[in-house]
């Protein structure tokens, strides 16, 4: 066989394979639910079957998925006010503010998913459709911890609200698009892949606490795409864009789908989701200087800076530093519990530990720690609590 022939073959098998990898994907998501049951955590499935509309979960294309959804993104508009004092009195100024936002669905309503930072103490808001139309909208619910919202509306048209996957099913390389209105331009497309999942951000000073478990992504993102939809090459929302880091080029965040599944109830049902876990430490990553600097037998891990008073952490006796070291030029937290595992798990640093609860863990579950205190390996039992309200 001729090397040309040989070439030819090769392609078209590595095409079937990719072919049937993205056939397989189906119509469902399985949404997972970790119950603590002693040292041990028992995962139980329980099937979401999601029904897409047209083109969604059929990949015909970039274009053909944009086709599909391009009115489902609205963009979202607020003004808020503020009273200003000048030199003939008080006087009303009016601030507005540009993001974008998608349809979905929960309990036979549809409901716009955007960020709680696009409608944070608005006063009016409004979305947009593609063509132009325009409608009032009122936010529902809102978590900052997750950066979240989700408003309602009244609108003479029926909107179309788009499908959800599990972004647990996403994989490092894949492509993603994110549809969305950046510096206002309605209706933009841009498309990367998914860099990184399990990635925390400290975006908002609201909270005080990183908004954890998101997905890093290539896909170019600009202000006025926040609270848009981030979709796989189905069209099927996998995330919603949130942050970028400033300065960088192809570093965007998105707020895992995941995420919107497990709070879209509490967000329409209560207005707010009291649900994230909460251990009450301050830390920071270990790496190979520190670990060697520190004499750490392992070079990976959270080194506990502070234990909050009263505290889960606390009532499970972990330790805080008791001084600080200089490593190279580093300023480290010394002397306290360096935590490397959770139930079993590695902990290679905070963003995973962060992740774990997040996906894992609700408050009153015990989790079991994995530490290294004076040399010595620990199992701490640790029962978790809610994180504290914002603001």
């Amino acid at each position: 066989m001729g090397r040309g022939m040989a070439t030819v073959i090769l392609t078209l098998v590595v095409a079937v394979l990719i072919a049937s990898l993205l056939a397989v994907d189906g119509y469902q998501i399985a949404q997972l639910r970790v119950m603590a049951t002693g040292r041990n955590r028992v995962t139980t499935t329980k099937t979401v079957t999601i029904h897409p509309g047209k083109g969604q979960g059929t990949s015909g294309g970039i274009e053909a998925v944009y086709d599909d959804v391009k009115n489902s993104v609205v963009l979202v508009t607020t003004l808020t006010k503020e009273t200003v004092l000048t030199l003939y009195g008080p006087a009303t100024m009016w601030s507005r503010a540009e993001g974008s936002g998608f349809f979905v669905k929960y309990s036979g309503e549809t409901y716009v998913a955007t960020n709680y930072h696009v409608v944070s103490g608005a006063d009016l808001i409004a979305i947009t459709l593609l063509n132009g139309t325009g409608f009032k909208a009122r936010v529902v619910g809102s978590d900052p911890y997750s950066d979240l919202a989700i408003l309602g509306f009244n609108c003479s048209v029926k909107p179309k609200p788009l499908s959800i996957r599990s972004s647990r099913t996403l994989r490092i390389g894949e492509t993603v698009i994110a549809v969305g209105n950046p510096f206002g331009l309605k209706g933009t497309l841009t498309v990367g892949v998914v860099s990184q999942i399990g990635r925390s951000i400290s975006e908002s000073t609201v909270t005080g606490y990183p908004i954890a478990d998101l997905i890093q992504t290539s896909a170019p993102i600009n202000p006025g795409n926040s609270g848009g939809p981030l979709l796989d090459a189905y069209g099927r929302v996998v995330g919603i864009t949130t942050a970028i880091v400033a300065g960088a080029q192809g570093v965007g965040f998105a707020v895992p789908s995941d995420t919107l599944v497990r709070e879209l109830p509490y967000l329409v049902r209560n207005g707010s989701y009291g649900l994230h876990p909460w251990i009450g430490i301050s830390g920071m990553d270990v790496d190979y200087f520190t670990a060697k600097g520190l004499g750490l037998p392992v070079t990976y891990g959270i080194l506990v800076a502070s234990v909050i008073p009263g505290s889960p952490a606390a009532e499970a006796g972990l330790r805080g530093s008791r001084g600080k070291m200089n490593v190279h030029g580093r300023i480290v937290p010394a002397g306290g519990d360096v935590i490397i595992g959770v139930d079993g798990i590695t902990v290679t640093g905070i963003d995973g530990l962060l992740s774990y609860l997040e996906e894992n863990v609700k408050p009153g579950d015990t989790i079991y720690l994995k530490v290294i205190r004076s040399g010595r390996m620990l199992e701490v039992p640790l029962k978790v609590a809610s994180r504290p309200p914002a603001g």
